[in-house]
């Protein structure tokens, strides 16, 4: 890996020459000493004394002389148009730091890149495409059609082998969807689980009705985004028990979150049994973001008509509002719900006469609590409540609509030794919600 003479001199010196040269053999042993044994540590060096004039410092104290060897003085000449060309290091943040937003890239760490991903697979059977690799600058090209976007695949692995192949589909624990403005088909996104079976993250960007479908019976998905579905229904409603009950989300074992902000309209169907559903027997789910849930065709018993069932572990529940025909968690199924948020402001009554969380009103116990200034579950349930409830109710002037709460909470917020401090000031919450915003608030 010679340099011409007329290239040796620096002031003539073109850097597509100098890097053609130098990428042309990416494997020469040569290479790495240029790079990993002399550039690096003087960039590391300069990062480390004067910020940006750090370089000429460094650049300085290392000018090249005669070496015997023309490999020797290519790498002085080199170090030297590197830093002109670049007077910062590569790296994926903007500030000239050793941070982990701002690291630095060396040309070996980008040859490197290119190199691990163009080697091929022999697991999998992907081919090796290094011999087709001549420089660095055509590098990107040569694998823009290897990786398919927005999950953890093996790197060159075909679409039709990703879903024939169940070993291969297995492997893949992240899907990430970055596309807009597109409808779901829901038979296939419910396809979708049944093939990549081991998946721990989904985020799905479509949009519209995960009609007459669900997504179901899935053991490792612990984080399921869904930002842009508005409406679900299923077909029938089913029996009294975890797995039975009729939801468009069921059964998904090992979900953590589930984030679906915009899901509102959902109907059932069928024989008018009451055991449906949202969400159900979903034991592992912690967190959950739902819109403000209706009910157009709900055969529900009375007005019994549950929003989430069998989801024991459930700890956090945003919605934008509530309706007063539904329950938003089925009752001796919500002991640990210790924040109830209500995202938009309440302007009309809300039923959640069912939401009594046994374990988030017990003073003796601190296992769910997440502020400092909360000694025990039941101060960070009335924080809550008051943060995320009492204060997101809408203000009338007179006679406003009905609060129904369980006799827990309702015995729990007008407690007149949990007093909080508001605008108006110190009361209980029953006494802000009755004197202040003008609710009536039932047992």
């Amino acid at each position: 890996m010679i340099m011409s003479e007329i290239l040796k001199n620096i002031e003539t010196c073109r850097g597509e020459d100098v890097l053609a040269e130098v990428s042309a053999l990416p494997q020469d042993p040569h290479f790495g000493s240029l790079v990993n044994e002399a550039l690096d540590p003087l960039k590391q060096q300069a990062l480390h004394q004067a910020g940006y004039d750090g370089y000429s410092e460094v650049i300085a104290q290392h000018k090249p002389y005669t070496f015997a060897s023309a490999i020797v003085q290519m790498k002085s000449n080199l170090l030297l148009l590197l830093r002109a060309l670049w007077q910062f290091p590569f790296g994926s943040g903007t500030l000239r730091s050793l941070s982990d937003d701002a690291a630095p890239r060396s040309l070996s760490d980008m040859w490197q890149h290119y190199i691990t991903r163009l080697s091929g697979n022999e697991t999998y059977g992907i081919p090796s495409r290094l011999d087709q690799l001549t420089d660095l600058p055509s590098a990107p090209l040569l694998v823009s059609d290897r990786k398919i976007s927005g999950a953890d695949t093996i790197d060159g692995i075909s679409v039709a082998r990703l879903i024939s192949d169940a070993t291969a589909a297995a492997a893949v624990t992240t899907m990430t969807d970055d596309n807009s403005g597109w409808t779901i088909n829901n038979t296939r996104l419910h396809s979708l689980l049944s093939i990549f079976t081991g998946l721990q993250s989904l985020t799905i960007n479509g949009d519209g009705n995960l009609a007459l479908s669900t997504i179901e019976n899935h053991t490792t998905l612990e984080t399921l985004n869904m930002p842009e579905v508005t409406a679900a229904s299923v077909s029938s409603a089913g029996s009294d028990s975890a797995t039975g009950v009729a939801a468009p989300i069921r059964n998904l074992t090992a979900l953590e979150t589930l984030y679906a902000p915009k899901l509102a309209d959902a109907s059932w169907g069928g024989n008018g049994n009451q055991y449906s559903a949202v969400i159900a027997g979903c034991q592992s789910l912690k967190k959950a973001w739902l819109g403000k849930v209706t009910n157009t065709n709900y055969p529900g018993w009375g007005d019994t008509k549950w929003v989430i069932q069998y989801c024991e572990a459930l700890e956090e529940l945003h919605v934008a509002g509530v309706v007063t025909t539904n329950c938003l968690v089925r009752s001796g199924q919500n002991a640990n719900l210790i924040l109830l948020e209500f995202t938009e402001e309440q302007t009309n009554s809300a039923n959640l006469a069912w939401w009594s969380p046994t374990n988030a009103l017990d003073a003796s116990l601190d296992t769910l609590v997440t502020d400092e200034d909360c000694h025990n579950n039941l101060e960070q349930f009335l924080k809550n409540f008051r943060t995320y409830i009492a204060l997101r109710l809408a203000t009338f002037a007179s006679n406003g609509p009905t609060l129904t709460l369980s006799q827990a909470v309702y015995d729990a917020i007008k407690d007149e030794s949990h007093l909080f401090v508001f605008d108006e000031g110190t009361m209980t919450i029953y006494a802000y919600l009755t004197n202040i915003k003008h609710w009536t608030v039932t047992k």
